[in-house]
């Protein structure tokens, strides 16, 4: 029977992926912050913030066969604001995950869900796994920073660690980010107004493929080599489009919003991955986007 830890699993990610694995019949234990919840169903569950020493020992009693990493920074607006916050609950929380499993848990795989803010505005499209490494925020920066230990902590110390750059995901709980942003504004009275042009991109994955997406992930070759995958659907969508798609679901009549033009500091302006390498796992991506939508409009009441 496959063990798992999850870090900050009252989130959004780690929430969806114990749900998953869960159903699949594995052991699954978590990290939540001390004012999170524990889903139904776990193995065993500590409430502490990382960094914290008493990880050492979790990992020491319940020794995961994977450790997925999701705790940390999730707003990238935010780290524009406070950078220091922002650094550390996302670098020393990693450094605090890897010294633990090197020194509890070695044989554990870490499976980090990083992000596409380390590429910035990229110089093409679609991106790819090898082009550069250029964060134009401070979220982006330090999502790099913790990436960059787990490669140190394999090539030096042989632990086997993934970096999933998530693009832009997307599902019901989630209470962020456009998709999100564009049901809470589209749902009310008056004009919804939007910020940038609407001609931005994004490359969205809806949370079921995501999970889907870090499950194979967790499934791949254990040589003790450092891993880096992109994470989306590898479609490009425009932000209007996004706006226009949830206008018609909710029956929002066109007209009724506009976007300010502006340009978001810390915001690249077109998104699309190339998903050759997670297909080569077998990975296909099997929520459409309207049909996600749809589905987020539906669960939009839940907690996120």
């Amino acid at each position: 029977m496959s063990r798992v830890l999850i870090t900050g699993v009252s989130g959004f990610i780690g929430r969806a992926l114990a749900q998953r694995l869960l159903a699949e019949g594995a052991m699954v234990f978590g990290l939540a912050s001390p004012r999170g919840h524990s889903p139904v169903g776990l193995s065993g569950c500590a409430f502490i913030r990382l960094p914290h020493p008493d990880l050492h020992n979790c990992l020491a009693e319940w020794r995961p066969n994977s450790v997925f990493h999701c705790a940390g920074s999730s707003r990238p607006a935010r780290s524009l604001e406070d950078p220091a916050g922002d650094f550390v609950s996302t670098v020393p929380a990693m450094l605090c995950v890897l010294e633990a499993v090197r020194s509890a848990s070695p044989q554990s795989r870490v499976i980090y869900v990083s992000s596409a803010a380390v590429y910035g505005q990229p110089e093409r499209l679609p991106i790819l796994e090898s082009d550069p490494v250029n964060p134009i925020s401070p979220y982006g920066y330090h999502k790099w920073m913790a990436e960059l230990l787990c490669r140190e902590y394999s090539e030096i110390f042989g632990l086997q660690t993934v970096c999933a750059r998530v693009f832009s995901a997307y599902g019901g709980g989630l209470r962020k980010q456009i998709v999100w942003d564009a049901i809470t504004k589209l749902g009310g009275s008056g004009e919804a107004v939007f910020h940038g042009t609407g001609k931005e991109t994004r490359d969205f994955i809806h949370i079921d493929d995501l999970v889907e997406a870090l499950v194979r992930l967790e499934a791949g070759p254990t040589d003790g080599t450092h891993e880096v995958c992109n994470v989306a659907s590898g479609v490009e969508t425009r932000i209007d489009t996004v706006v226009a798609t949830v206008a018609r679901i909710l029956g929002r009549p066109e007209g009724t919003w506009r976007f300010l033009g502006d340009a978001l500091l810390g915001t690249p302006v077109r998104w699309c991955a190339d998903t050759a390498k997670l297909a080569s796992t077998g990975f296909i991506p099997r929520v459409a986007f309207e049909a996600g939508v749809l589905r987020t409009v539906t669960d939009h009441g839940e907690p996120s």
